[in-house]
């Protein structure tokens, strides 16, 4: 165990020599934030601050060196803390969790132009993720559920690196068509990842999914349906009471079987923020609004 202490702080020492070599001072607060931030989860929850800090560098570098050569070896990296958290996933979430966004600031809303059919393609896109996630929840369950979705955002930042290199065919230009103009790439996918981060890192499995359920199909949902069958919310112009709708009905019918009423007040709160005209990301938003809400039904005992 002492051997194992020293070479995580090795690691770790040299990792943040490194970062701090190559950052600026407005970086450099936002990774300071973050590091305390990981050291007070890890003596709340009784984890080794070591590893979690050594997480936070590695998924704070995968972050920053988005679209460059080093970034295939912090892919490395993550994969390998990943496998070597598996037996806890919520920390392993919660150390990606402030690595990327104490990186988040190089993934801030941008002004952006889009087309229905970009948005389209997005949204279904968005569905057979929010699907794929389903089945996991179904069949694996827990821990392995949670785990599943740690590992998956590992590797959708190996094909989002891949696509930023700008090769012409095949997956990466897929990827990139699917991209917002003026908007930096991987803006979306990344909010979308810290925002399920956030459900996964500090709420039980069973609840995960219907949080999932709101930020990822509900939200491809009010998009698809709201767009084409368009009646404008009278305190949000820019927003569907079609789409508000489609975005309660498919997140509470996934939720419905899996933890029964809760699913719908879950659907009915996410889809209440969602509409709201002040946002920083959707699915942000609405992922902390929701995550908060359980965990304090958790902790005053509302929810067994």
């Amino acid at each position: 165990m002492l051997a194992d202490g020293i070479i995580l702080s090795a690691i770790a020492t040299l990792l943040l020599i490194y970062r701090v070599g190559c950052a600026k001072r407005g970086e450099l607060l936002f990774l300071l934030a973050a590091g305390i931030a990981a050291a007070a989860l890890a003596y709340a929850e009784g984890a080794d601050t070591v590893t979690m800090l050594l997480g936070l560098l590695i998924f704070n570098g995968l972050a920053y060196s988005y679209g460059t050569r080093n970034n295939y070896l912090y892919i490395v990296l993550a994969a390998i803390f990943v496998l070597f958290m598996q037996n806890a996933a919520q920390l392993a979430a919660q150390a990606m969790l402030l690595g990327f966004l104490s990186s988040s600031y190089m993934f801030a809303r941008r002004a952006s132009r889009s087309t229905p059919e970009l948005e389209t393609n997005r949204d279904l896109v968005q569905v057979a993720l929010g699907i794929c996630f389903v089945v996991v929840f179904a069949v694996a369950g827990g821990a392995a559920a949670d785990y599943a979705v740690v590992y998956v955002i590992v590797a959708a930042s190996l094909l989002a690196n891949y696509a930023s290199s700008g090769r012409k065919g095949g997956v990466s230009a897929f990827l990139r068509s699917l991209e917002r103009e003026g908007a930096a790439f991987g803006q979306g996918a990344m909010w979308l990842a810290i925002g399920a981060l956030v459900a996964v890192s500090f709420l039980p499995a069973k609840l995960v999914l219907p949080v999932l359920a709101a930020i990822i199909l509900g939200d491809a949902a009010a998009t698809l349906i709201g767009t084409r069958y368009r009646i404008a919310l009278p305190y949000n112009k820019s927003k569907s009471a079609t789409g508000t709708f489609a975005y309660f009905a498919v997140a509470a019918a996934v939720s419905l079987p899996f933890v029964g009423l809760l699913g719908v007040g879950i659907a009915a709160l996410g889809a209440i923020v969602e509409s709201l005209p002040a946002h920083f990301d959707d699915n942000f938003d609405t992922s902390i609004v929701l995550t908060s809400v359980l965990a304090a039904a958790m902790y005053m005992h509302l929810l067994v």
